[in-house]
């Protein structure tokens, strides 16, 4: 398009632009700020208007949440007991009951504590299998894993079922009666599930380490 008669639109500065970009946890950031001798320009200018696609994302609470050495021994606590009553794990931490509580509330509304639950003893209700299932997809597209992982969620037998890199597609942690059980369980589940082409299965023999504790560095 030719310039239009009596306006001017001379750039003087195409000032800074700078973009970072990563996955997921992170963002895409863009700057982009533009000077002219004009005030229709200068108005546009002055707006700060992201570019369109382009909107800085919020840091969300729990990425923005500090956490000082009281909410780590907090967290270290729960993660022991997470029925603690508020009155014993205050006399613990050396607050307040209503400190404390302000503090747990706090961590569950970030999003550090995600939920409170019971751990069950495999063995006492009856599913003492456990079995490691290493599973490759016939040329994975996106539709067959998000079948495959939707047929994985409704399984209540399967404990996990982690995407990994490497030549294994899937790996998924299985909790059976024995191994009858777990065999009904691979011919349904796995051995004519569409878009499986092969998997191993490896019957644990023991367990000597399981934990949900995650680290809290003091």
């Amino acid at each position: 398009m030719g310039p239009t008669r009596g306006v001017r639109a001379e750039i003087l500065a195409c000032g800074e632009f700078s973009a970072r970009a990563t996955f997921q946890d992170f963002f895409f950031e863009v700057k982009f700020t533009l000077r002219a001798p004009y005030s229709d320009l200068m108005k546009k200018s002055r707006a700060k208007k992201s570019p369109v696609g382009f909107q800085k994302r919020k840091p969300t609470e729990t990425e923005s949440l500090a956490l000082d050495e009281i909410d780590k021994r907090i967290l270290r606590a729960l993660q022991q007991d997470g029925l603690v009553a508020n009155q014993v794990l205050a006399d613990e931490i050396g607050l307040s009951p209503p400190a404390c509580l302000k503090r747990v509330r706090r961590l569950r509304s970030a999003g550090v504590i995600e939920r409170t639950i019971a751990l069950l003893s495999a063995e006492a209700i009856g599913y003492p299998l456990l079995t490691v299932v290493r599973l490759k997809l016939d040329g994975p597209t996106e539709a067959m894993m998000h079948t495959f992982e939707a047929r994985m969620m409704a399984s209540p037998r399967v404990m996990q079922c982690m995407l990994i890199a490497g030549d294994t597609d899937y790996i998924l942690l299985v909790r059976s009666r024995d191994v009858a059980h777990y065999q009904e369980f691979a011919r349904r589940m796995l051995k004519v599930a569409p878009g499986v082409r092969a998997y191993t299965s490896e019957i644990v023999l023991a367990v000597t380490k399981s934990t949900t504790e995650l680290p809290v560095d003091p």
